[in-house]
């Protein structure tokens, strides 16, 4: 996935670079010092899922530009990076995904980043439904972080806890078309990729600071699956 970044100050560009690529490592990030450049490339065909835009010159220049792009492209997430002025009024007529206030917190950008891949995800929504004695059950798969396998249950969670218990195998659970979603890190947890935070050793972490394990014969299958998963996005 392209992430790309309209910033004329070579410092801040830096930083806002560097964050991204320590959170998503097989992102590619494009950087742009000047308008016009940004526009050239993206007319001769380059996609970016992710723009984050400087309103340091030419702020309605851009706003205006970002509504264009917007319309042509529904599941685009702008990120608008602006001084405390009078334009923090006009980008909101642009619909972005979030608004960061110059300079630069480290914190916010991770949490601009997260809601867009989240907004991303959801462009994507399936359900998981399923039939039993117990009845009909639906859930969109975004809200569902992990299913964790309890003898003959399944509990599934989402970002507040637990969501429902089915009466499910872990292994039949997968047999359900989800996509490209889930994968089994465990004999007795299945993650939702699209939730996964980071992995480290034998551990991931979901984006509610939520940790599961992953067992020693499973760790170099899960950091593929999510090595694929990211560059897939």
């Amino acid at each position: 996935m392209n992430i790309g970044i309209l910033e004329y100050d070579k410092k801040i560009a830096q930083q806002l670079r560097t964050v991204i690529i320590e959170m998503y490592p097989h992102n590619q990030v494009m950087v742009w010092d000047q308008a016009s450049r940004l526009k050239e490339d993206i007319s001769g065909g380059c996609v970016c899922k992710i723009l984050f835009l400087s309103l340091q010159k030419d702020s309605k220049g851009i706003i205006d530009y970002s509504k264009r792009l917007q319309e042509l492209n529904p599941e685009l997430k702008i990120i608008f990076m602006t001084d405390l002025n009078d334009s923090i009024f006009e980008v909101f007529h642009a619909s972005p995904t979030y608004v960061l206030a110059k300079p630069l917190d480290e914190e916010h950008v991770k949490e601009a980043l997260h809601k867009a891949l989240r907004e991303l995800s959801l462009s994507k929504e399936k359900n998981f439904t399923i039939i039993n004695r117990q009845g009909i059950f639906t859930i969109p798969y975004t809200r569902i972080y992990y299913v964790e396998s309890d003898k003959r249950k399944l509990n599934i969670f989402g970002k507040e806890g637990l969501i429902k218990s089915i009466n499910l195998k872990i292994s039949d659970f997968l047999k359900f078309e989800h996509g490209n979603y889930f994968l089994q890190c465990h004999k007795s947890y299945a993650v939702n990729l699209m939730h996964v935070s980071r992995i480290e050793k034998f551990e991931i972490v979901l984006t509610n600071n939520v940790e599961l394990p992953i067992s020693q014969s499973r760790y170099m299958e899960t950091k593929a699956g999510y090595v694929a998963f990211l560059e897939n996005e």
